[in-house]
């Protein structure tokens, strides 16, 4: 019976620990597909523009350059319009395969290293949107959106304390089940 007893506390534990872990997305995206990281098409200038916009990126998420004989650059928003990488926000890139960790909600900007290919395109805005758990609902309908911090964290230990209780209320059932 004590072994039952202490398999149940374990698993109420982990249940409760598990809820409390935030999922990430952890997809990872080849900025480009196919074509890579390079110099767009003359008719086709807006190529990472249009790439972008059918993703939605949340943080966790990471992208991956891949080009040859190019290399890329973290830039901040004017470096992007101006193609001026005097406004770097971080090292020049040449490895050939550059993956980048979204870690954090915002707008992040890419250049390619020759500022010429900035101005002919080659560069790419990508908009991290903040990574929010699922919300269950046995209801259809439209979802209510975001909940302000403080109503997400009353909603998570609502969830948190309904897990303990319903392990608590198992308690009688489990003992009734081992004298048997």
């Amino acid at each position: 019976m004590a072994s039952f007893f202490t398999f149940l506390v374990t698993a109420t534990t982990i249940i409760t620990a598990s809820s409390l872990i935030p999922t990430m997305a952890t997809n990872q995206y080849k900025v480009g597909d196919a074509e890579g990281w390079r110099l767009p098409d003359r008719n086709n200038p807006n190529m990472y523009e249009d790439w972008a916009s059918k993703i939605t990126f949340h943080v966790g998420d990471s992208i991956v350059f891949v080009y040859k004989n190019d290399s890329v650059i973290g830039v901040d928003k004017r470096g992007y319009y101006h193609c001026n990488e005097s406004t770097s926000r971080g090292t020049l890139f040449k490895d050939g395969n550059t993956v980048v960790i979204l870690d954090k909600p915002g707008y992040y900007y890419f250049v390619s290293g020759y500022l010429e290919h900035c101005k002919e395109g080659q560069r790419l805005m990508v908009e991290v949107v903040a990574e929010q758990s699922p919300a269950t609902s046995a209801i259809s309908g439209p979802s209510p959106g975001p909940l302000p911090s403080a109503a997400a964290s009353r909603g998570d230990a609502s969830r948190h304390a309904l897990v303990c209780i319903s392990a608590v209320l198992m308690m009688p059932w489990c003992f009734k089940y081992l004298s048997n």
